[in-house]
């Protein structure tokens, strides 16, 4: 494998293991705010408890995400030099943000947080613990804004500096750089608030911080379930019902935001959402594949489909034409890379500027059908409770949903990171969205070798962490009786 490769490997290994952490930290500390706020208004110290038991863990969390964070910043230069030196005028703006104002006021409210249960007033507290989730929550804001501009980038330009002269030109807007000119080209920020609220940030954000919340809720849910199980259950049946009801509404939430994300791609990423259904001719009452397979050669999906589904979900209308891969990215754009092509060589070109269309199409009903798991996990709680029977174990159906309840953490996680890996492998081959090639933006100074050696150590590394991180959570939730 060549450098390129092993570099994406990296990069992959190294957001798949951090990607795992913030989703639980930011729902949790909204989870947290609910415990509090519990204990406010019914003075139960019940609650109280909770709310100290479950800052230790979320302080756990925090630093593992933190540590693991780190790296995936170093990556970018180490890694894609080419695309840091690039766009870091404009990626670096909102990464400095989120380190300066949101990090900061996470860190240092979660520290008041965790020492400051005997120190500070009820009321205090309760503030600290707002201002670390809203710190949380401004994180996601930032980076999410810094990663919406490669999927959608808006509010800069391109500046290229003659390498003879010195002379420094503005590119046109739409203007794609070629090889020889990414060198010497550098996008920078036009109008900030464009760049930060490009077109994908509002779905983006509503949808992943959904989707962090439910994770949070599973955790909590989790760790009440095994209290419950091991009848501890000072406080675990009131904050399971908490984490039950906030898991339902934020499952609630993550399918209207998934809906409109997907309204949104049909605008912004037509060849992207194309990939995830395996779309290759352009038609009116697109079909939506509810299970299937792609034959990547024949450009054919086979399975069962319910028609005009597609059309709907992209633009609201069972009627509606979806564009095809075969006719994406246009003819326009192409001849921005391609000036002198005709049209048959513009029909060859195409399918370079397509994603892995087969991992697009099984990553999305993958992250769909957990998001259907999740919701009917939810229900089967819910169901208990109605009928009374939630926490009585003696009922079959009650004991199974808590031992379900162990690894339910799991479902959301994973959707998470099928959810990230279907955003980001859908937008290749583009490391910036119709402006820079995954490709040209990968180190040239690195090794294969040693970036195969790098990728073992860091595996190795975030395997120990993981052990650690494991460790301790658990001997603090067995130290809870």
């Amino acid at each position: 494998m060549d450098a390129e490769i092993l570099s994406r490997i990296q990069f992959a290994i190294t957001a798949g293991f951090h990607f795992l952490f913030p989703p639980i930290s930011i729902g949790l500390g909204l989870y947290l705010v609910l415990v509090e706020a519990a204990w406010l208004r019914s003075g139960d110290e019940k609650f109280r408890r909770a709310a100290k038991f479950f800052t230790k863990l979320f302080a756990v969390l925090f630093a593992v995400g933190v540590a693991t964070g780190i790296i995936l910043e170093f990556e970018f230069g180490t890694n894609w030099p080419v695309y840091s030196n690039f766009v870091g005028d404009v990626f670096g703006s909102p990464l400095a943000i989120e380190a300066v104002f949101a990090f900061f006021l996470e860190s240092v409210f979660l520290g008041l947080s965790v020492w400051g249960w005997d120190r500070l007033g009820k009321r205090a507290h309760f503030f600290s613990t707002c201002m670390l989730c809203l710190g949380a929550h401004l994180s996601a804001v930032w980076i999410i804004a810094a990663n919406s501009f490669m999927q959608t980038p808006a509010g800069f330009e391109l500046q290229f500096t003659d390498p003879v002269t010195g002379a420094v030109q503005t590119l046109a807007q739409g203007a794609v750089p070629t090889a020889e000119q990414i060198p010497h080209t550098r996008a920078v920020i036009a109008d900030f608030w464009d760049m930060a609220l490009s077109a994908s940030f509002a779905d983006r954000f509503f949808h992943t911080v959904a989707g962090a919340w439910i994770c949070g809720a599973f955790f909590a849910l989790g760790v009440c379930g095994w209290l419950v199980l091991k009848g501890r259950t000072n406080f675990a049946e009131p904050c399971a019902k908490i984490a039950l009801v906030f898991g339902a509404v934020s499952s609630a939430a993550m399918m209207f935001t998934g809906h409109e994300s997907a309204r949104t791609l049909a605008h912004t990423q037509p060849e992207k959402i194309a990939a995830f259904e395996g779309h290759y001719k352009t038609s009116a009452s697109a079909p939506l594949c509810l299970v299937g397979n792609v034959d990547e050669q024949k450009r054919e999906v086979s399975g069962i489909k319910a028609d005009g589904l597609f059309s709907f979900l992209a633009f609201g209308s069972f009627d509606s034409e979806v564009k095809g891969l075969n006719d994406l990215p246009s003819d326009e754009f192409l001849r921005r890379i391609y000036p002198n092509a005709t049209p048959a060589e513009l029909e060859r070109v195409r399918p370079k500027f397509w994603p892995p269309v087969n991992f697009s199409f099984h990553s999305f009903r993958i992250m769909a059908y957990l998001g259907g798991a999740i919701a009917a996990f939810a229900a089967w709680g819910f169901a208990l409770w109605i009928f009374g029977i939630l926490f009585d174990l003696q009922k079959p159906l009650s004991k199974w949903f808590w031992r379900a309840s162990l690894f339910s953490i799991l479902l959301p996680l994973a959707a998470s990171q099928a959810g990230w890996a279907l955003a980001e492998v859908g937008r290749q081959p583009w490391i910036v969205w119709h402006v820079l090639k995954t490709s040209d933006a990968v180190t040239t100074s690195a090794s294969a070798g040693e970036i195969l050696f790098s990728i073992i150590l860091f595996s190795a590394i975030f395997a120990a962490v993981t052990a650690v991180a494991l460790k301790i959570l658990f001997s603090k939730i067995g130290a809870e009786e």
